[in-house]
């Protein structure tokens, strides 16, 4: 388990008000109003903002630098979303802001520049700059270069990070990671570039490095749990969500990469729908799981120990909540895809039941942000 060498307060209100705009995006959808650019624009990179802001000193051993530039970044993350709910659009200049001062924050932070993994974090956050420069010239080109170019290195170096710490297992096979983070930095600038000079074949090609990579990740997190030299019986519960995350991840990538070579996009929906709803999804909500329970028990239960009764960290969320989602998730999610291509009111009904799923959830992980916020 890793020590956090500094308590970043904010990181739960990022993650609640991640979920509040996943909730918000399935209404849209339900509505038939633009809900992708909520999840590519906003939601999912303040999640990663929020994150990141904890777990990359942490992971490189140093108290957080900046901090008060958090809330300076809540502060424009919050100006962002009220002109695009107001005026239905992104801002381009409040945006550049919003991912400069992300990418300013990561750069101070960081010391390991010869860690692989941290270099996933930062080759992330850097092509989240450039998306920020770039969205006032082709928003639509900026939105895949934010999926391709941020969100993949940033999910693949946590998966490096999740697992193994978790799990309790060893980090191995690091040759491999340097070959995933080649194969990272290529796809992210391929994969956005094919695809705004409109070569489909070659943004299929480009896509199999991102497979390639994917597949890269599987055997790493494979070789690491082989070695079962963990203490816990079985998979961690998050852990086990970052693997079915895997699963989505191939299938709905493979659907991208065989729709762009075909040059039928009748799927690019199930690809979409599928990369946000269900491989995102699926890992945030694991992450999520572990990191504001984490959070609060070593803010307010820490420094007890020994002195009182304090809980465990499983009785701060009890793991019941977090597994019915486990259950539940891939059959509603099939069933919001499956609704995408054969009848409108069944995707309907499907974004519907996964509004009530992760609200649910929401609910549940609310008194413990507030906790956290108070601690």
């Amino acid at each position: 388990m890793i020590r956090p060498a500094s308590f970043i307060k904010t990181t739960p209100l990022y993650i609640l008000i991640f979920f509040l705009l996943l909730l918000a995006s399935l209404l849209q959808k339900t509505l038939g109003k633009n809900y992708t650019d909520t999840l590519i624009f906003f939601a999912f990179p303040g999640l990663i903002s929020g994150t990141l802001f904890q777990i990359y000193p942490t992971l490189q051993g140093h108290p957080f630098r900046g901090e008060p530039l958090i809330y300076v970044h809540l502060v424009v993350w919050f100006i962002n979303l009220l002109f695009y709910f107001l005026k239905g659009s992104v801002n381009p200049y409040a945006y550049l802001l919003l991912s400069s001062i992300h990418t300013v924050l990561v750069l101070l932070n960081t010391r390991k520049i010869k860690d692989s993994v941290v270099l996933f974090f930062l080759t992330g956050s850097l092509f989240y700059l450039l998306a920020g420069v770039l969205i006032k010239e082709n928003p639509i080109f900026v939105k895949h270069l934010i999926t391709v170019g941020y969100f993949m290195p940033v999910i693949v170096g946590s998966y490096y990070v999740f697992v193994p710490m978790l799990q309790i297992e060893e980090l191995t096979k690091r040759g491999l990671i340097w070959l995933n983070l080649l194969l990272q930095i290529a796809s992210s600038v391929l994969v956005p570039l094919f695809w705004y000079i409109s070569d489909y074949t070659l943004l299929s090609y480009s896509g199999t490095l991102l497979l390639l990579s994917v597949g890269t990740l599987s055997y790493s997190v494979y070789h690491m749990l082989s070695q079962r030299k963990s203490p816990l019986k079985g998979l961690d519960v998050s852990v086990q969500f970052f693997i079915l995350g895997l699963f989505m991840c191939w299938f709905f990538l493979l659907v991208g990469v065989l729709t762009a070579g075909s040059g039928n996009f009748g799927f690019f929906q199930l690809h979409s729908d599928g990369m946000l709803y269900g491989f995102l999804t699926t890992i945030s909500v694991g992450a999520s799981y572990h990191i504001i329970p984490f959070l609060l028990w070593w803010r307010r239960y820490a420094p007890r120990m020994g002195k009182e009764k304090v809980p465990i960290l499983k009785e701060v969320l009890n793991i019941s909540v977090v597994k019915k989602l486990l259950i539940l998730l891939p059959p509603l999610t099939t069933g919001l895809f499956f609704g995408d291509m054969v009848n409108p009111y069944v995707e309907k009904a499907f974004s519907l039941a996964l509004f009530l799923l992760l609200g649910y959830y929401t609910v549940k992980i609310f008194p413990l942000v507030l906790k956290t916020l108070k601690s």
